[in-house]
Protein backbone atom coordinates (compact mmCIF):
# COMPACT_ATOMS: atom_id res chain seq x y z
CA UNK A 1 0.00 0.00 0.00
CA UNK A 2 2.95 2.29 0.65
CA UNK A 3 4.58 1.74 -3.01
CA UNK A 4 0.64 2.20 -4.28
CA UNK A 5 0.51 5.79 -2.41
CA UNK A 6 3.95 6.67 -3.93
CA UNK A 7 2.99 5.95 -7.54
CA UNK A 8 -0.46 8.03 -6.90
CA UNK A 9 1.46 10.53 -5.36
CA UNK A 10 3.41 11.05 -7.95
CA UNK A 11 1.33 11.25 -10.53
CA UNK A 12 -1.33 13.82 -9.21
CA UNK A 13 1.70 15.67 -7.67
CA UNK A 14 3.68 16.43 -11.43
CA UNK A 15 1.60 19.84 -11.55
CA UNK A 16 3.44 21.07 -8.31
CA UNK A 17 6.54 20.14 -9.75
CA UNK A 18 6.23 21.66 -12.66
CA UNK A 19 5.49 24.83 -10.88
CA UNK A 20 8.44 24.74 -8.92
CA UNK A 21 6.82 25.54 -5.85
CA UNK A 22 7.38 22.08 -3.44
CA UNK A 23 6.60 22.32 -0.17
CA UNK A 24 9.16 20.32 1.99
CA UNK A 25 7.54 20.12 5.46
CA UNK A 26 7.18 23.78 6.82
CA UNK A 27 5.82 22.23 10.44
CA UNK A 28 8.23 20.30 10.73
CA UNK A 29 11.14 22.58 10.18
CA UNK A 30 8.74 25.29 12.34
CA UNK A 31 9.12 22.91 15.27
CA UNK A 32 12.69 22.32 14.54
CA UNK A 33 15.15 24.77 13.39
CA UNK A 34 12.75 27.89 14.13
CA UNK A 35 11.06 26.98 17.80
CA UNK A 36 13.32 24.22 18.72
CA UNK A 37 10.58 22.33 20.26
CA UNK A 38 11.43 19.13 18.63
CA UNK A 39 15.02 17.34 18.83
CA UNK A 40 13.92 15.46 15.21
CA UNK A 41 11.88 16.64 12.01
CA UNK A 42 8.85 14.89 11.81
CA UNK A 43 8.29 11.96 9.37
CA UNK A 44 5.92 13.33 6.33
CA UNK A 45 3.58 11.45 6.64
CA UNK A 46 2.80 13.07 10.68
CA UNK A 47 3.91 16.39 9.70
CA UNK A 48 0.92 16.54 7.11
CA UNK A 49 -1.31 14.86 9.97
CA UNK A 50 -0.60 17.91 12.41
CA UNK A 51 -0.61 20.58 9.35
CA UNK A 52 -4.32 19.19 8.73
CA UNK A 53 -5.30 18.93 12.76
CA UNK A 54 -4.05 23.15 12.94
CA UNK A 55 -6.28 23.70 9.58
CA UNK A 56 -8.96 22.29 11.71
CA UNK A 57 -8.41 24.07 15.10
CA UNK A 58 -7.84 27.20 12.36
CA UNK A 59 -11.37 27.06 10.79
CA UNK A 60 -12.95 25.53 14.34
CA UNK A 61 -11.84 29.10 15.97
CA UNK A 62 -12.96 30.97 13.03
CA UNK A 63 -16.47 29.64 13.35
CA UNK A 64 -16.69 30.52 16.90
CA UNK A 65 -15.71 33.77 16.29
CA UNK A 66 -18.15 34.66 13.42
CA UNK A 67 -20.59 33.56 15.79
CA UNK A 68 -19.62 35.75 18.17
CA UNK A 69 -19.92 38.45 15.69
CA UNK A 70 -23.22 37.68 15.01
CA UNK A 71 -24.30 37.72 18.26
CA UNK A 72 -22.30 40.73 19.67
CA UNK A 73 -23.43 42.68 16.56
CA UNK A 74 -26.25 41.46 15.30
CA UNK A 75 -25.46 42.10 11.46
CA UNK A 76 -25.54 38.82 9.61
CA UNK A 77 -23.36 40.30 6.47
CA UNK A 78 -20.26 41.06 8.95
CA UNK A 79 -19.79 37.52 10.28
CA UNK A 80 -20.58 36.00 6.97
CA UNK A 81 -17.88 38.18 5.54
CA UNK A 82 -15.68 37.82 7.91
CA UNK A 83 -15.98 33.78 7.61
CA UNK A 84 -15.30 34.06 4.08
CA UNK A 85 -11.79 36.23 4.58
CA UNK A 86 -10.44 33.44 6.78
CA UNK A 87 -11.97 30.68 4.78
CA UNK A 88 -9.78 32.68 1.37
CA UNK A 89 -6.64 32.47 3.92
CA UNK A 90 -6.56 28.27 4.76
CA UNK A 91 -3.99 28.88 1.90
CA UNK A 92 -1.38 30.32 3.99
CA UNK A 93 -1.29 26.63 5.50
CA UNK A 94 -0.26 25.33 2.51
CA UNK A 95 3.68 25.64 3.28
CA UNK A 96 3.55 23.29 6.24
CA UNK A 97 2.32 20.57 4.14
CA UNK A 98 4.97 18.12 2.44
CA UNK A 99 4.50 17.62 -0.91
CA UNK A 100 7.21 14.59 -0.90
CA UNK A 101 4.58 11.99 0.70
CA UNK A 102 0.56 11.96 -0.63
CA UNK A 103 -0.81 13.10 2.58
CA UNK A 104 -0.54 16.49 1.31
CA UNK A 105 -3.80 16.25 0.14
CA UNK A 106 -4.94 16.67 4.19
CA UNK A 107 -4.89 20.19 3.43
CA UNK A 108 -8.22 19.42 2.25
CA UNK A 109 -9.33 17.81 4.95
CA UNK A 110 -12.06 20.77 6.55
CA UNK A 111 -13.17 22.34 3.05
CA UNK A 112 -14.41 18.23 2.47
CA UNK A 113 -15.93 18.17 5.78
CA UNK A 114 -17.25 21.77 5.74
CA UNK A 115 -19.25 20.74 2.32
CA UNK A 116 -20.82 17.79 3.48
CA UNK A 117 -21.84 19.77 6.97
CA UNK A 118 -22.98 22.43 4.94
CA UNK A 119 -24.93 20.07 2.39
CA UNK A 120 -26.29 18.55 5.44
CA UNK A 121 -27.33 21.41 7.18
CA UNK A 122 -28.87 23.25 4.02
CA UNK A 123 -31.12 20.22 2.56
CA UNK A 124 -31.77 18.23 5.36
CA UNK A 125 -31.41 19.65 8.60
CA UNK A 126 -32.67 22.74 7.60
CA UNK A 127 -32.80 24.35 11.22
CA UNK A 128 -32.65 28.68 11.17
CA UNK A 129 -31.32 28.54 14.14
CA UNK A 130 -28.25 26.67 13.83
CA UNK A 131 -25.15 27.80 14.26
CA UNK A 132 -23.31 27.85 11.03
CA UNK A 133 -26.87 29.44 9.34
CA UNK A 134 -26.67 32.10 11.14
CA UNK A 135 -23.16 32.74 10.80
CA UNK A 136 -23.01 32.23 7.43
CA UNK A 137 -26.06 33.40 5.86
CA UNK A 138 -27.62 36.57 4.87
CA UNK A 139 -31.78 35.56 6.24
CA UNK A 140 -31.24 32.91 8.41
CA UNK A 141 -32.52 30.38 5.56
CA UNK A 142 -31.10 26.86 5.80
CA UNK A 143 -30.67 26.90 2.07
CA UNK A 144 -28.11 30.16 1.73
CA UNK A 145 -25.54 27.38 3.05
CA UNK A 146 -26.20 25.78 -0.60
CA UNK A 147 -24.64 28.43 -2.57
CA UNK A 148 -22.21 30.97 -1.13
CA UNK A 149 -20.47 28.58 1.40
CA UNK A 150 -20.93 25.69 -0.50
CA UNK A 151 -19.16 27.01 -3.53
CA UNK A 152 -16.51 28.57 -1.19
CA UNK A 153 -15.71 24.82 0.18
CA UNK A 154 -15.89 23.01 -2.75
CA UNK A 155 -13.31 25.53 -4.74
CA UNK A 156 -11.11 25.41 -1.63
CA UNK A 157 -11.26 21.53 -1.83
CA UNK A 158 -10.59 21.74 -5.99
CA UNK A 159 -7.43 24.40 -5.49
CA UNK A 160 -6.03 22.16 -2.68
CA UNK A 161 -6.27 19.10 -4.93
CA UNK A 162 -4.98 20.41 -7.97
CA UNK A 163 -3.87 23.82 -7.59
CA UNK A 164 -1.63 23.19 -4.83
CA UNK A 165 0.92 26.06 -3.75
CA UNK A 166 0.84 26.94 -7.25
CA UNK A 167 0.05 30.29 -9.17
CA UNK A 168 -3.14 29.36 -10.38
CA UNK A 169 -4.31 28.69 -6.90
CA UNK A 170 -3.40 31.66 -5.27
CA UNK A 171 -4.90 33.60 -8.34
CA UNK A 172 -8.29 31.63 -7.67
CA UNK A 173 -8.40 31.91 -3.90
CA UNK A 174 -7.38 35.91 -4.27
CA UNK A 175 -10.29 36.57 -6.47
CA UNK A 176 -12.52 35.47 -3.71
CA UNK A 177 -10.23 38.31 -1.48
CA UNK A 178 -11.42 40.87 -4.01
CA UNK A 179 -15.41 39.22 -3.71
CA UNK A 180 -15.14 40.07 -0.39
CA UNK A 181 -13.82 43.76 -0.86
CA UNK A 182 -16.72 44.12 -2.76
CA UNK A 183 -19.11 43.63 -0.36
CA UNK A 184 -17.53 45.39 2.41
CA UNK A 185 -16.95 48.47 0.48
CA UNK A 186 -20.14 48.53 -1.10
CA UNK A 187 -21.45 48.36 2.36
CA UNK A 188 -19.40 50.81 3.80
CA UNK A 189 -18.91 53.50 1.08
CA UNK A 190 -21.20 52.32 -1.93
CA UNK A 191 -22.91 55.46 -3.07
CA UNK A 192 -23.05 54.72 -6.53
CA UNK A 193 -25.38 52.06 -7.53
CA UNK A 194 -25.67 49.80 -10.73
CA UNK A 195 -27.06 46.67 -11.49
CA UNK A 196 -26.59 44.01 -14.58
CA UNK A 197 -29.33 41.80 -15.90
CA UNK A 198 -29.44 38.44 -13.57
CA UNK A 199 -27.25 39.95 -11.23
CA UNK A 200 -27.64 41.71 -7.79
CA UNK A 201 -27.22 45.18 -7.41
CA UNK A 202 -23.35 46.50 -7.33
CA UNK A 203 -21.50 49.63 -6.82
CA UNK A 204 -19.05 51.47 -8.51
CA UNK A 205 -16.94 51.49 -5.08
CA UNK A 206 -17.77 47.88 -4.68
CA UNK A 207 -16.23 47.38 -7.87
CA UNK A 208 -13.18 49.29 -7.47
CA UNK A 209 -12.10 47.50 -3.91
CA UNK A 210 -12.75 43.94 -5.88
CA UNK A 211 -9.83 45.09 -8.17
CA UNK A 212 -7.80 46.44 -5.34
CA UNK A 213 -8.64 43.53 -3.00
CA UNK A 214 -8.08 40.83 -5.63
CA UNK A 215 -4.70 42.22 -6.53
CA UNK A 216 -3.80 42.46 -2.71
CA UNK A 217 -5.12 39.18 -2.13
CA UNK A 218 -2.36 37.76 -5.16
CA UNK A 219 0.50 39.19 -3.57
CA UNK A 220 0.15 38.99 0.12
CA UNK A 221 -0.96 34.63 -0.27
CA UNK A 222 1.92 34.67 -2.74
CA UNK A 223 4.34 35.95 -0.39
CA UNK A 224 3.30 34.48 2.35
CA UNK A 225 3.53 31.19 0.52
CA UNK A 226 6.84 31.60 -0.74
CA UNK A 227 5.23 31.27 -4.21
CA UNK A 228 6.88 33.20 -7.21
CA UNK A 229 4.65 34.83 -9.04
CA UNK A 230 7.31 36.47 -11.46
CA UNK A 231 4.30 39.03 -12.76
CA UNK A 232 4.18 42.77 -12.77
CA UNK A 233 2.00 45.29 -11.16
CA UNK A 234 0.07 45.39 -15.04
CA UNK A 235 -0.56 41.62 -14.72
CA UNK A 236 -1.34 41.58 -11.09
CA UNK A 237 -4.19 44.76 -12.43
CA UNK A 238 -5.30 42.75 -15.27
CA UNK A 239 -6.17 39.54 -12.99
CA UNK A 240 -7.81 42.51 -10.69
CA UNK A 241 -9.93 43.88 -13.20
CA UNK A 242 -11.00 40.28 -14.46
CA UNK A 243 -12.08 39.63 -10.76
CA UNK A 244 -14.49 42.69 -10.69
CA UNK A 245 -16.15 42.13 -13.96
CA UNK A 246 -17.02 38.57 -13.17
CA UNK A 247 -18.28 39.65 -9.61
CA UNK A 248 -20.11 42.80 -11.00
CA UNK A 249 -22.10 40.18 -13.90
CA UNK A 250 -22.22 36.56 -12.32
CA UNK A 251 -25.54 35.36 -11.78
CA UNK A 252 -27.28 36.03 -8.31
CA UNK A 253 -25.67 33.63 -5.35
CA UNK A 254 -23.10 32.15 -8.59
CA UNK A 255 -20.61 34.60 -8.09
CA UNK A 256 -17.60 31.79 -6.03
CA UNK A 257 -18.02 29.35 -8.96
CA UNK A 258 -17.98 31.80 -11.89
CA UNK A 259 -15.27 33.28 -10.22
CA UNK A 260 -12.73 30.09 -9.77
CA UNK A 261 -13.72 29.24 -13.39
CA UNK A 262 -12.96 32.50 -15.15
CA UNK A 263 -9.84 32.97 -12.68
CA UNK A 264 -8.32 29.54 -13.78
CA UNK A 265 -8.67 30.38 -17.65
CA UNK A 266 -7.21 33.62 -16.88
CA UNK A 267 -4.27 32.44 -15.59
CA UNK A 268 -3.59 30.14 -18.43
CA UNK A 269 -4.08 32.42 -21.19
CA UNK A 270 -3.87 36.35 -19.60
CA UNK A 271 -0.18 35.77 -19.60
CA UNK A 272 -0.04 35.20 -23.17
CA UNK A 273 -2.16 37.72 -24.00
CA UNK A 274 -0.04 40.47 -22.06
CA UNK A 275 3.20 39.00 -24.05
CA UNK A 276 2.25 39.89 -27.57
CA UNK A 277 0.69 43.50 -26.10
Amino acid sequence: TEEAGRIIAAATSSQIRNNNNISNGGLSTLLVDTLGILPHPLSPMYNNIFSALITILYVKAVMEIGAFIRVKYGVPELSRKFVHLCACSYVMFWPLFDSSHWGWRLNVTVPVVMSLRLLYKGAILKDPEDEDVRSMSRTSSPSELLYGPLQMTLVMTYIGLTKFMTNTGIIIIASLVGDWMAAMVGIQYGKHRYRVPLGGEKSIEGTIGCVVGTMGGIWFYSYMCGIELGEGWKMLLAYGCISAVVEATAFRNWDNFLLAVAMEMSSKHLPNYMELA
